[in-house]
């Protein structure tokens, strides 16, 4: 195992807590961008290249093993079966972000960690977090303007005057009678010719069994009163 203090200047470089930060947020800033921008794979590159020395460092100086390498890729599976196979089902997303992150902290700490050493990591971690944190969130702000992701939100609205409808017009029950199935509180369902129809009252209350007509429609909404 090569001691950091004493080992080779990169070595001591890439593992100190400002550079390990800094090489994490880079990796996953890296990743999160060729999703974003589209970076013809510059993204990857830089963001493997950055998570690599990492890792890499933390192994040649002894702060990781392949017990830490094991851990780092159950969570990146967890992760791409979240994403590719089970995309919404949660629970392999938090499984694989957690193991990711205690992939991150073992590689930090190293095998006799002392109390120092955990709340370096500790600090370490929340930096790069907050760094991810405020670019993604610069992201996520900006989408809506974003050309290559336009497609994802829908930003136009569909008006009436635009000839939109909720739903056809049922002009041919105006006029028609039918029997309150439910209480209309206003709302409810009648029975028309054997079709059952929602309805609204014009604003009373009609129990069940009354006699109605339909006096209009308004899209899907149909409006009665009772028959006198």
């Amino acid at each position: 195992m090569i001691d950091p203090q004493s080992g080779s200047v990169v070595l001591q470089i890439l593992t100190h807590p400002v550079v390990a930060a800094a090489l994490l947020s880079v990796g996953i800033i890296g990743l999160l961008a060729e999703i974003k921008a589209g970076m013809h794979g510059l993204g990857v590159l830089f963001g493997t290249l950055a998570l690599g020395l990492f890792f890499g460092a933390s192994i040649m100086v002894g702060f990781a093993g392949w017990g830490t390498m094991l851990m780092l890729g159950l969570g990146l599976t967890a992760l791409g079966i979240e994403v590719f196979v089970l995309p919404g089902h949660g629970v392999t997303g938090i499984l694989g972000s957690a193991l990711v992150v205690a992939a991150m902290i073992a590689a930090l700490l190293g095998p006799t960690p002392t109390t120092g050493d955990i709340l370096q990591a500790a600090a370490t971690i929340a930096t790069s977090f907050l760094v991810i944190g405020v670019v993604a969130y610069s992201w996520i702000r900006h989408l809506p303007t974003s050309g290559r992701f336009a497609g994802l939100l829908h930003l136009s609205s569909a008006d009436s005057a635009a000839g939109y409808i909720a739903a056809p017009p049922r002009n041919d029950l105006v006029g028609q009678e039918g029997v309150a199935l439910t209480d209309l509180r206003p709302s409810g369902t009648i029975d028309v010719a054997g079709e059952k129809i929602d309805v609204v009252t014009e604003g009373g209350y009609l129990a069940a069994g009354t006699r109605v007509k339909v006096v209009r429609t308004e899209s899907y909404r149909q409006i009665v009163r009772p028959v006198d």
